[in-house]
């Protein structure tokens, strides 16, 4: 089981660097792409996965509330995200979106700009640099942030001065001195950003992974609105232990408001809804978290499928209770972390976690009846053992049927 961890679980990296008010208060802080824990620097080569990766890692594994708390996160967006229909899986209220300098300031980043400020989203312009064409733009933001660093004094005041009649706030940005920021002091800025304030922290997480292959079948059908069946999604859905895991933990951040519990990967689709469920399949394909997991993936599935079978003879209700409580039962092996701690940050019923991990109730013992015949040890009752026989060999067979198409 060791040897297939490595290959089902990845780390994830971001850092991130405080933006303070006159006070030296946090009032945000920006979020930025590492490709991995060691990595100083961004190292982009491609602009769309960078920030898929920084929001996927945000939502899906390390937590927004634990990165930011209840400030605000202010993230790049690249001219193709901006421009993008489908909008992204984020929380209006305490992300602001950085458009970049160089994303073309046209009529048609100018109408896709208004919808996200229509849709309730705040918006950054970054290194910014006043020209009075771009005053449209200026109108849109709430804040631009100039860099001291790049400008000088004497632009940076210039600056200041072009924009001083418009309803922006102004960041002052690679603020990395002490007269840098006596001078903006003096000026009247209000936020400031830079390595005299803080580097740039590095804050790393296990991540379990999802099959790219799972995620194109996965689109297609969200795609595919004449036919959309929520039996279709689920069991597309359903055979990736990875996808499960960062739908539920999504479920459960302070993004969606979801008070109840889930306790089947259908409830998980109903309550996430299809419009929402394209858009976070969408991040995880550009976010390129692909892993070739095949050996895990069949191990995990007979498990889940198995136990739900199990559940089905013997007449138990909510079978599909037993398919995800078989599936997060090897969670651990795709994240790298203990069971009890991943499965304590999912929406899931006590009664239902306890189950998984002490084996409690009647999915409990279904789960051991259902590990200890596929470890091949042995089952001292003669019904368990002949339901277990029965059912076994359907569980593979289906799992043989998902492995095909992935």
């Amino acid at each position: 089981m060791a040897e297939n961890s490595l290959s089902a679980h990845s780390n994830v990296a971001l850092a991130r660097q405080p933006i303070v008010d006159s006070r030296l208060a946090v009032m945000g802080y920006e979020l930025l792409y590492r490709n991995n824990a060691l990595a100083t620097q961004a190292n982009v080569i491609d602009e769309v996965g960078a920030t898929a990766q920084v929001i996927a890692a945000s939502l899906f594994e390390l937590g927004m509330e634990n990165l930011v708390g209840t400030s605000k996160a202010f993230i790049n967006f690249p001219r193709a995200y901006l421009l993008s229909p489908s909008g992204m899986p984020i929380n209006k209220e305490n992300i602001v979106i950085e458009v970049l300098e160089d994303s073309g300031f046209d009529a048609v980043l100018l109408s896709s700009l208004r919808r996200w400020v229509n849709a309730g989203c705040s918006i950054a312009l970054d290194d910014f640099v006043f020209s009075s064409k771009l005053t449209p733009f200026i109108e849109l933001a709430d804040y631009i942030k100039l860099d001291i660093l790049a400008l000088g004094h004497d632009d940076f005041h210039k600056q200041f001065e072009a924009l001083r009649g418009f309803n922006v706030k102004i960041i002052a940005e690679k603020v990395e001195t002490w007269e840098d920021y006596q001078f903006c002091r003096l000026l009247g800025i209000e936020y400031f950003q830079g390595y005299f304030f803080e580097k740039p922290e590095m804050v790393t997480s296990k991540a379990s992974k999802v099959n790219s292959m799972t995620l194109l079948q996965l689109m297609s059908s969200l795609l595919n609105t004449s036919v959309l069946s929520i039996d279709e999604l689920e069991r597309i859905v359903s055979q990736d232990a990875g996808l499960v895991h960062k739908l539920l933990r999504y479920l459960n951040s302070p993004i969606t408001g979801l008070v109840a519990s889930v306790d089947s990967v259908r409830l998980a689709i109903m309550l996430i809804g299809v419009e929402k469920l394209k858009s976070l399949t969408n991040l995880l394909l550009m976010s390129e978290m692909i892993g070739d997991r095949h050996v895990l993936l069949e191990q995990i599935m007979v498990r889940a499928k198995h136990a739900e079978l199990f559940a089905h003879r013997r007449g138990y209700n909510n079978q599909d209770k037993y398919f995800l409580a078989g599936m997060l039962s090897m969670i651990d092996v795709c994240t790298g972390m203990k069971l009890g701690e991943v499965l304590g940050e999912l929406p899931l019923p006590n009664e239902f976690i306890n189950a998984i991990v002490h084996r409690s109730g009647r999915v409990g013992n279904t789960l051991d009846l259902v590990e200890h015949y596929g470890n091949g040890q042995a089952i001292k009752n003669s019904q368990d053992l002949d339901d277990l026989k029965k059912t076994y060999l359907d569980a593979i067979r289906w799992a043989d049927e998902f492995l095909v198409m992935v």
